[in-house]
């Protein structure tokens, strides 16, 4: 199966019957929810909602061989109801019988989720989806080739979601999203919905990236993809990103704790994208050049365009790598009066190499974890000024130039993905 392959009459039945019945209900019900999960003055029709939404997703766990998940959402439901619907939802038990799902093979999860990047306003509510696992055709030559010590990546197709995963931007699933009153110790999946990036990639990224750069030097490689090369290009990205977080002298499995620094985390994040490109550019890597420019039109020139940027991780590596590509001649001339920058391929390429030896060369200074953060902090700090309280940095005045789009792509419609689209 293709990524633009139709889906097998089962999984297009189970999906129309979610659309049709279960995920209406998980719209309604999160509409009444707080950020925190709870329902303020919960009424009798808010739990009689919640028993029928369990009910249709127990139904479709046991009638596919999960009886398990439908134990644990049996027993985290009814535990909420005993607490009351006012009460902050504990679903650690589904969070925990959710198990990644075989390449080929579909999955559906529901729970109160974070949906990350999702519709405004985000927060622990009740959210759903139902997807197909598919791996990139290239997977088992890449594991020979560019070995990943401890993949736990699966990247999937949303068929179907409520409307924290089928409306917005949300990419990803992990079990730290799972309203839970524990936290995560070992992170048993991690979930991507590619086949959602090419409409992201094309209604956000390229649009700030032609805001500011010459149209000479706007990276095209990644632009009018057939969906099933742009899924391809990004679940080989993911994979050679997370694969990178794994390996040098402080991996970030063996540093977990110190890699949650905001400081710390913007340089590792930056690092293994620098890293993921020089791996493209260096040949042996299929959609080489689409990834090379969808991880610069993505980190660059969509993610500093959030609402909360200067509080935002993503953003902040996005600023912080345009920074560095300005002070190394990667990016040249005026954003000042309108005047448009030019990005340089060959350029690029040598300023991310530059970042890379940097960062190593940071690594192999520190001894502590508190030597590290304190380095990091200080490298950040060169390129990211502190900004107003409660916020993690400020835009200089030639970081700027990078919200050009931000107030037309604010008034877009949020993204809306349905079955049929793929």
């Amino acid at each position: 199966m293709t990524t633009s392959a139709p889906l097998p009459p089962a999984l297009r039945a189970a999906a129309a019957e979610f659309a049709t019945s279960l995920f209406p209900q998980v719209n309604a019900f999160r509409e009444r929810q707080e950020r925190d999960g709870t329902i303020a003055e919960p009424r009798a029709a808010d739990a009689e909602l919640l028993q029928r939404i369990r009910a249709g997703a127990t139904a479709w766990y046991r009638g596919n061989g999960r009886a398990h998940q439908a134990d644990a959402l049996d027993a985290d439901v009814a535990d909420w109801l005993a607490a009351g619907l006012d009460n902050a939802p504990h679903f650690a038990r589904s969070r925990d019988a959710l198990h990644a799902p075989a390449d080929g093979a579909p999955v559906f999860f529901l729970a109160p989720v974070q949906t990350t990047n999702s519709v405004p306003p985000v927060g622990k509510r009740l959210d759903a989806f139902f997807a197909l696992r598919k791996e990139p055709a290239a997977l088992p030559e890449l594991a020979t080739t560019h070995p990943h010590p401890k993949n736990n990546c699966q990247s999937l197709l949303l068929i179907a979601g409520s409307d924290g995963f089928a409306h917005g931007n949300c990419l990803v699933f992990f079990p730290e999203n799972v309203a839970a009153h524990d936290k995560v110790v070992d992170q048993a999946y991690a979930m991507f919905f590619y086949n959602k990036m090419r409409k992201i990639h094309e209604t956000y990224a390229l649009p700030g990236a032609e805001a500011v750069l010459t149209a000479d030097s706007v990276p095209r490689a990644s632009s009018n993809l057939a969906p099933e090369v742009c899924f391809e290009a990004r679940a080989i990205w993911g994979y050679l990103h997370d694969s990178l977080h794994y390996q040098g002298s402080w991996p970030f499995d063996q540093h977990i704790s110190l890699k949650m620094n905001w400081f710390v985390g913007l340089l590792e994040e930056t690092k293994v994208d620098a890293k993921t490109a020089l791996a493209c550019a260096g040949g042996g890597v299929p959609f080489a050049q689409e990834q090379i420019a969808m991880i610069l039109l993505e980190r660059i020139f969509r993610y500093p365009q959030a609402d909360d940027a200067t509080r935002n991780f993503d953003s902040g590596t996005g600023v912080l790598l345009y920074s560095w590509l300005r002070a190394h001649d990667a990016l040249t001339g005026s954003p000042a009066d309108g005047g448009l920058l030019r990005l340089d391929p060959d350029r690029t390429l040598t300023a991310l190499r530059a970042f890379v030896d940097r960062v190593e060369l940071l690594e192999e200074q520190v001894r502590t974890d508190e030597e590290y953060r304190v380095a990091a902090k200080a490298l950040v700090r060169e390129y990211l000024p502190a900004g107003e309280p409660k916020q993690r940095f400020g835009f200089t005045d030639d970081q700027r130039v990078l919200l050009r789009a931000k107030e037309s792509l604010a008034a877009l419609e949020p993204l809306r993905f349905a079955e049929a689209e793929w």
